[in-house]
Protein backbone atom coordinates (compact mmCIF):
# COMPACT_ATOMS: atom_id res chain seq x y z
CA UNK A 1 0.00 0.00 0.00
CA UNK A 2 2.80 2.44 0.88
CA UNK A 3 4.40 1.95 -2.54
CA UNK A 4 1.11 2.73 -4.23
CA UNK A 5 0.69 5.94 -2.21
CA UNK A 6 4.24 7.05 -3.01
CA UNK A 7 3.68 6.31 -6.70
CA UNK A 8 0.48 8.36 -6.68
CA UNK A 9 2.24 11.27 -4.96
CA UNK A 10 5.18 11.01 -7.35
CA UNK A 11 2.82 11.05 -10.31
CA UNK A 12 1.02 14.12 -8.99
CA UNK A 13 4.35 15.87 -8.37
CA UNK A 14 5.52 15.07 -11.91
CA UNK A 15 2.29 16.46 -13.34
CA UNK A 16 2.71 19.68 -11.36
CA UNK A 17 6.30 20.04 -12.60
CA UNK A 18 5.20 19.41 -16.19
CA UNK A 19 2.50 22.10 -15.92
CA UNK A 20 5.01 24.53 -14.44
CA UNK A 21 7.65 23.87 -17.12
CA UNK A 22 5.06 24.26 -19.86
CA UNK A 23 4.14 27.68 -18.46
CA UNK A 24 7.72 28.98 -18.50
CA UNK A 25 8.59 31.83 -20.84
CA UNK A 26 12.08 32.75 -19.59
CA UNK A 27 14.75 31.24 -21.91
CA UNK A 28 17.45 31.50 -19.22
CA UNK A 29 15.38 29.45 -16.79
CA UNK A 30 14.59 26.90 -19.47
CA UNK A 31 18.32 26.67 -20.24
CA UNK A 32 19.13 26.02 -16.56
CA UNK A 33 16.49 23.29 -16.37
CA UNK A 34 17.94 21.76 -19.52
CA UNK A 35 21.42 21.69 -17.94
CA UNK A 36 20.00 19.76 -14.98
CA UNK A 37 18.20 17.37 -17.32
CA UNK A 38 21.37 16.66 -19.31
CA UNK A 39 23.56 15.95 -16.28
CA UNK A 40 24.90 12.43 -16.21
CA UNK A 41 25.98 12.58 -12.58
CA UNK A 42 26.20 14.88 -9.62
CA UNK A 43 29.33 14.99 -7.44
CA UNK A 44 28.13 16.50 -4.17
CA UNK A 45 31.64 16.63 -2.67
CA UNK A 46 33.00 18.57 -5.67
CA UNK A 47 30.05 20.96 -5.61
CA UNK A 48 30.50 21.47 -1.85
CA UNK A 49 34.19 22.35 -2.29
CA UNK A 50 33.43 24.80 -5.10
CA UNK A 51 30.54 26.42 -3.23
CA UNK A 52 30.66 29.56 -1.10
CA UNK A 53 29.89 29.94 2.56
CA UNK A 54 26.74 31.62 3.81
CA UNK A 55 28.80 34.55 5.09
CA UNK A 56 30.36 35.00 1.64
CA UNK A 57 26.91 34.85 0.05
CA UNK A 58 25.60 37.46 2.49
CA UNK A 59 28.56 39.75 1.80
CA UNK A 60 28.19 39.41 -1.98
CA UNK A 61 24.46 40.07 -1.72
CA UNK A 62 25.03 43.10 0.50
CA UNK A 63 27.74 44.46 -1.82
CA UNK A 64 25.47 43.96 -4.82
CA UNK A 65 22.55 45.77 -3.17
CA UNK A 66 24.82 48.64 -2.15
CA UNK A 67 26.10 48.90 -5.75
CA UNK A 68 22.61 49.49 -7.15
CA UNK A 69 21.73 53.01 -8.28
CA UNK A 70 19.19 53.92 -5.62
CA UNK A 71 17.36 57.19 -6.02
CA UNK A 72 16.64 58.99 -2.79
Amino acid sequence: MLGKVCTMNMSAEKNEIIKWVQSLENPVLIGEINKIRKRTSFDFEKEWIEGISISEARKKTSDFIKSLDWKK
